[in-house]
């Protein structure tokens, strides 16, 4: 018996307006719309295009990825769901693309005198493993392009020149793909490797399975990212945010991002699933993220991060412990110790000093 699907319509009020839609969101394989009514994530459902200036109409079958609840209204986001077409890009820009052939799209702007990348970088999530000569890496995307990945290190590390194979994690299908490459930077966090940028072989970069897969998972980042909420992190401070999103949606993830560094903060029910930066996990990851003065936040009405190895916390409990302990911090004034100072052990009355310091 075939399941029933809502239908979500979405009307553009001239050939202008759906142009403008097609190239930023439709030709990716995906649409925001914007409606009050109740979905869950994966459900199925029918986007109907109303095009009255040409008398069209026209159904795309697909599935609900994203949602921005109607709670969410008070805090300037725009209710609704974000759809993932089930057909593929490729052929919804062979539909939809003679419908646009005569709104040019305005001229692109001149590159910038100080770039040199030869493969655009796009926001993607997903899970990565990287096998090398000395062990696994596990961790999870920050961006992708033809040419390369940014990875947040989650456990293991691995050396700058080191050659490696990364394996991708496609989040819909489930297939992964192996690629080889080398790593060609590094960035640490309290003593550890917590990024690592990967420059994917030539010969492998321009194959085309990996050209289809690496578009694959740039489209669907881009459908699940239409209606997150982004800000910077100034205006309100990341303790605030955190507090704000927890009281308005039952569940989410936020991501803060500070110069090179990103951590994600995920909650759900009032409990901390997740708190982490790089190899930093649970309050440790909290306290580094909430000092952070600078830089931007994007929130997403899911969990994209099952567990990160600590048992749940409630989250007010957590904050305000990790809060204590900044403030607990902040009181030592460290600008009275000279930078070359060190701590030695001092000798006893009772004899020569033996034991080994412990923290």
């Amino acid at each position: 018996m075939a399941t029933h699907k809502q239908v979500l319509e979405v009307e553009y009020g001239s050939a202008r307006d759906f142009a403008q839609d097609f190239r930023a969101n439709l030709s990716s394989g995906g649409v925001f719309v914007a409606t009050q009514r109740t979905f869950a994530l994966r459900d199925f459902v029918v986007v109907r295009l109303r095009l009255p200036w040409c008398n069209r109409m026209i159904d795309l079958e697909g599935e609900v990825v994203h949602l921005v609840p109607a709670e969410m209204a008070s805090m300037g986001a725009r209710p609704g769901v974000a759809v993932q077409f089930r057909e593929p890009p490729a052929g919804i820009r062979g539909r939809l693309a003679p419908l646009c052939a005569d709104q040019a799209p305005p001229p692109a702007p001149p590159p910038a005198a100080d770039e040199h990348r030869i493969a655009l970088r796009k926001s993607v999530r997903v899970a990565v493993r990287l096998d090398t000569a000395s062990g696994v890496v596990r961790g999870r995307t920050r961006n992708l392009s033809h040419s390369g990945v940014l990875v947040d290190v989650h456990e293991g590390t691995a050396a700058v020149g080191e050659r490696a194979r990364v394996v991708l994690g496609h989040p819909s299908s489930r297939e992964e793909l192996a690629i080889d490459c080398v790593v060609a930077r590094a960035a640490s966090n309290a003593g550890r490797v917590s990024a690592l940028a990967l420059k994917f072989d030539e010969s492998e970069a321009h194959r085309a399975a990996v050209l289809r897969y690496i578009e694959s998972l740039q489209e669907t980042e881009h459908t699940r990212r239409l209606g997150v909420i982004t800000g910077p992190i100034a205006e309100l401070g990341p303790q605030s945010i955190v507090q704000m999103f927890a009281t308005t949606a039952r569940r989410g993830t936020i991501y803060l991002r500070h110069a090179e560094e990103e951590g994600l903060i995920c909650f759900e029910g009032g409990l901390l699933r997740v708190a982490r930066i790089g190899p930093l996990t649970g309050v440790k990851a909290l306290i580094r993220m909430l000092v952070w003065h600078e830089g931007t936040f994007e929130f997403h009405t899911g969990v994209d991060e099952p567990g990160g190895g600590d048992a749940p916390l409630p989250l007010e409990a957590a904050l305000s412990e990790a809060v204590r302990k900044i403030d607990e911090g902040g009181r030592i004034d460290t600008s009275a110790f000279p930078l070359q100072a060190r701590l030695v052990a001092l000798h006893t009355g009772a004899g020569e000093f033996s034991g080994a310091l412990s923290k």
